[in-house]
């Protein structure tokens, strides 16, 4: 298992996904679902944070009412 720092956002993403369906497959031990949840709670922040860094970089191009093109930051209301 890599360390969550090494992984891509996709990587990441797709560990988490596999994490729900085997938690929601009831097939593993109490002692095993209690270290995938801790496991995917790592990987969901992880995520949330490779996000909000992200989000602060992205830029939105403007129009305004004279025609003229601005840049200005877009923001994803949660």
């Amino acid at each position: 298992m890599m360390k969550i720092e090494e992984l891509s956002y996709e990587e990441a993403i797709k560990e988490l996904e596999q994490i729900v369906e085997d938690l929601e497959n009831d097939q593993l031990t109490l002692e095993e679902s209690i270290r995938k949840f801790k496991r995917g709670v790592e990987l969901y922040n992880y995520c949330n944070k490779i996000l909000t860094k992200l989000e602060g970089e992205i830029k939105i191009l403007l129009r305004d009412d004279k025609g003229n093109i601005y840049e200005d930051d877009f923001f994803v209301e949660v």
